[in-house]
């Protein structure tokens, strides 16, 4: 099987024609009925899908700029970038849960997801992977790596307006990346499934039938709701369906680590 690897968009553009066409008959009958014929085409367009809401796709919402997308037939409209806050420095092992994903707009938080919308028309499947470039690193510090770290996925389901039957499967066991540089499956469509669009989030706010609850509100020592001023100063919720591993006994300094991931959606062929 080749794979093509993509980074790509698109929605569909209905156009209708009705043709009207007499038929041959006589007089009479032609003065109190005619018949006509009717088409309809679709045509492929990269028209943007907006990012919509994990647990209620039939929703668009705005996260605001800080995600990544990319254009064409087959895309991703929304990648999120991942935030585990500031924390204390600790000899012992530690597993940070994410940031849950904050909307510009009324949406409540949510779970952190992709979206990938198929609009080829070909129905020849996707996969959908993930990478991570370099370690947790920081470039500008006496101990530049966060050595042994290990950035976990878990709790992955799909959800879209399209017909079950149809939807893509996801890796049911947690996904973690411990080795830089190599790829992890997330999702695959099969051909004839995942057309349309298609969320998957990592957790869930409960509120999902059949689905875990993976969201608590970050609460500050008196027991009260962080709140991001970026996002309209709305509470931060945790997520544990996204961690990171941190071993006790490496050195840490106090700076900010960061690292690269790079979210890989081929074309199956």
């Amino acid at each position: 099987m080749k794979n093509n690897i993509t980074k790509i968009l698109f929605i569909s553009l209905i156009s209708l024609s009705v043709s009207l066409i007499p038929k041959n008959v006589n007089a009479e009958k032609s003065a109190k009925e005619l018949t006509g014929n009717g088409s309809i085409t679709y045509e492929v367009s990269d028209f943007e899908t907006p990012p919509v809401d994990p647990e209620h796709p039939e929703k668009k919402v705005d996260p605001g700029e800080e995600y990544t997308k990319t254009t064409g037939l087959l895309r991703f409209d929304y990648i999120p970038r991942l935030h585990f806050g500031a924390q204390e420095i600790s000899s012992k092992d530690q597993s940070y849960q994410v940031n849950a994903q904050l909307f510009k707009d009324d949406t409540e938080a949510r779970p952190n997801y992709i979206q990938v919308t198929d609009n080829r028309g070909s129905i020849a499947g996707w996969e959908v992977s993930v990478r991570q470039e370099t370690p947790f690193q920081n470039e500008q510090t006496k101990n530049k790596l966060l050595k042994g770290a290990v950035l976990s996925f878990d709790k992955q389901w799909v959800n879209s307006t399209m017909p079950k039957e149809t939807q893509p499967t996801v890796m049911k066991d947690a996904i973690k990346i411990d080795e830089i540089g190599a790829s992890y499956p997330i999702a695959k469509a099969e051909k004839g499934k995942g057309a349309g669009t298609w969320v998957v989030p990592f957790g869930s706010t409960g509120e999902v039938e059949g689905q875990e609850k993976t969201l608590t509100p970050l609460l500050n020592a008196d027991g009260k709701p962080v709140t991001d001023a970026s996002f309209n100063n709305k509470p931060i919720y945790k997520n544990s369906g996204i961690q990171l591993f941190v071993p006790g006994a490496i050195q840490k300094d106090p700076v900010k680590y960061k690292t690269v991931l790079t979210w890989t959606l081929s074309e199956l062929s």
